[in-house]
């Protein structure tokens, strides 16, 4: 047996369950207006770190954490699918140069992006330090071929490419 008025609580009970959901969302709905429409980017200036090929090549320890933008440079020779070697003298330049590694981001690996040794390519990106250890792990993670391991200049620096032209 039901009594008469337990449906008539139950009922109060779900109405005012009901409008504290309904003021809860009018609150949030307000809350969320009073805030700051707008979020303004924050820009990373590059106009001071940015490395050409002259500078690069000149002392590449000291460009470590910058932004490299190098147009037209020679690729010696491409170690696997994610690292080439670039000479650090320019094109136009006499002579060999030194050899440079540049690692190709994900992006442009994801994108089947093949350089061959004897290409001209301009990069972008930005330039970090080179140990054993992360040499070690381009040849296990695939970007280097083990038979090219052996290749990987002993420098101090090596280019992030995020961008990458081929001419």
């Amino acid at each position: 047996m039901t009594q008469r008025g337990s449906t008539g609580l139950s009922t109060v009970l779900i109405i005012i369950a009901v409008a504290m959901v309904g003021g809860f969302l009018l609150w949030l709905y307000r809350t969320s207006q009073s805030l700051e429409e707008e979020v303004a980017p924050v820009m990373v200036e590059e106009g001071e770190g940015s490395l050409d090929l002259l500078a690069l090549s000149q002392d590449p320890a000291t460009s470590v954490g910058k932004v490299a933008d190098i147009g037209e440079v020679a690729v010696i020779q491409s170690l696997g699918r994610g690292v080439f070697l670039v000479q650090l003298a320019s094109v136009e330049a006499e002579g060999e140069g030194s050899a440079y590694p540049v690692l190709m981001s994900p992006d442009l690996i994801a994108g089947n992006t093949q350089v061959y040794g004897g290409d001209v390519v301009s990069l972008h990106g930005r330039v970090y330090s080179l140990n054993d250890s992360i040499r070690g792990q381009w040849v296990s993670a695939g970007g280097v071929n083990e038979a090219a391991a052996g290749s990987i200049p002993g420098i101090v620096s090596f280019l992030l490419a995020d961008s990458l032209e081929v001419h």
